[in-house]
């Protein structure tokens, strides 16, 4: 069964899964409206919920008689249904210490089931809720893991639309890098040819390199375009955009209340520049939510964390890098914990994760940047606390 903090490899898979399918937490409600309330429907329960658990959090991306809501994740019932080959019953989660649903004290009867994808991995559960005494036939049961079905085919449709999104950004990608490699050669002829042509030469020859000039100038012309095409309207066009002002309010309504809750204080700032300029937001909210998750998780109570986001070298667009810089001024970092974060593998050396403030979310903050591209750095003292810097080219 996997845990709270679990740093095997396995669990570090299933969350890889769960960032690749690149959620919009808030935004899936009405995707799975029909389905909770099918799943209300046919077991008769007041509450169902579609549930995503990442490193830190569950997330209820829909819910009926309810709505959606954000738990920490080692409180949730369903964190031991993603560890079930089929489903979990509990007959009053109000008996055992290790659940702390946030609900009114008259439910306490949980049925639910993973939600298990073609790569084998439990990325969520579909549960319903009621009241202590409620039961399911094996008729209801069967239904249940029916919709879970249909709710993870669902989820695979989104993550097989942003590898389209993925491969179109690649193919655009692609094709500048070509019209650079080929604006060098062709501008190169063009240069030789007019040379060659102010020349006291045969006349037959002038008229070849006339042609040659002509040619590479028409195919100049076609390169220049497409190195002019605007990269803001292919990124629209693949719905993988996002401003700098967007995420700092996505990750604002994501983590706010989340920080509130343990007392610590929240601020995003932004680096000065043109704060609507759009980069691909390909893995973003997953890299720097569970940056900001752990420190939330992990941070002394009264702290405070520090969020710096922002584009440099901007002045060149395509060679800008997003950055995101977190500083957390309550936790220090074991230098063996920072080594560990940054080593390769997949999983996290035994009595490490969580005892020096950091979860395996880290590693996989680490594998998405140098995935993209990308630069992390981290950096802790134990007077001031550890500072997170993550920097990741704006078109990847």
């Amino acid at each position: 069964m996997i845990e709270p903090n679990d740093s095997s490899e396995a669990e570090f898979k299933r969350i890889l899964e769960v960032s690749q399918l690149d959620l919009d937490y808030q935004n899936l409600q009405e995707m799975f409206k029909n389905l909770t309330e099918l799943a209300s429907g046919i077991t008769g329960a007041e509450l169902s919920l579609v549930n995503i658990l990442d490193s830190y959090w569950q997330w209820s991306i829909a819910a009926n008689g309810m709505d959606p809501t954000v738990m920490r994740r080692e409180l949730s019932v369903c964190q031991f249904t993603i560890g079930e080959k089929e489903s979990l019953e509990v007959k009053n989660f109000r008996d055992n210490d290790k659940f702390n649903v946030p609900l009114d004290d008259k439910y306490g009867y949980y049925f639910g089931v993973p939600l298990r994808t073609s790569e084998g991995n439990a990325i969520g559960a579909l549960c319903i809720i009621d009241e202590v005494g409620h039961t399911l036939n094996k008729d209801q049961q069967q239904s249940l893991k029916l919709i879970g079905a249909e709710i993870v085919e669902k989820l695979e449709g989104i993550k097989k639309m942003a590898e389209v999104n993925r491969r179109f950004h690649d193919m655009h990608a692609a094709q500048r890098e070509l019209g650079y490699d080929l604006r060098g050669p062709v501008s190169g002829v063009l240069g030789l040819s007019k040379l060659a042509e102010d020349e006291d030469e045969v006349a037959v020859l002038k008229q070849y390199l006339h042609l040659s000039g002509q040619s590479s100038t028409e195919l100049l012309d076609i390169i220049s375009g497409i190195l002019e095409k605007n990269n803001s309207d292919f990124l629209e066009f693949a719905k993988a955009s996002i401003t700098i002002t967007e995420l700092k309010n996505k990750l604002l309504a994501l983590y706010s209340s989340l920080a509130i809750s343990k007392n610590v204080s929240l601020s995003i700032d932004l680096l000065p520049g043109n704060h609507k300029q759009k980069f691909s937001r390909q893995k973003i909210t997953q890299i720097s939510g569970n940056l900001i998750s752990n420190a939330i998780i992990y941070a002394s109570k009264v702290s405070e964390i520090k969020v710096v986001i922002g584009l440099k070298n901007s002045g060149t667009s395509d060679m800008a890098k997003l950055s995101v810089e977190i500083e957390d001024g309550s936790t220090f970092l074991q230098p063996e914990a920072i080594a560990d974060i940054m080593d390769s593998s997949m999983q996290a050396k035994e009595g490490l994760v969580g005892e020096d403030h950091y979860g395996l979310g880290l590693k996989l903050v680490r594998h998405l940047v140098l995935e993209m591209g990308g630069q992390m750095e981290i950096t802790s003292e134990e007077s001031k606390g550890t500072t997170f810097r993550v920097a990741i080219p704006r078109y990847i």
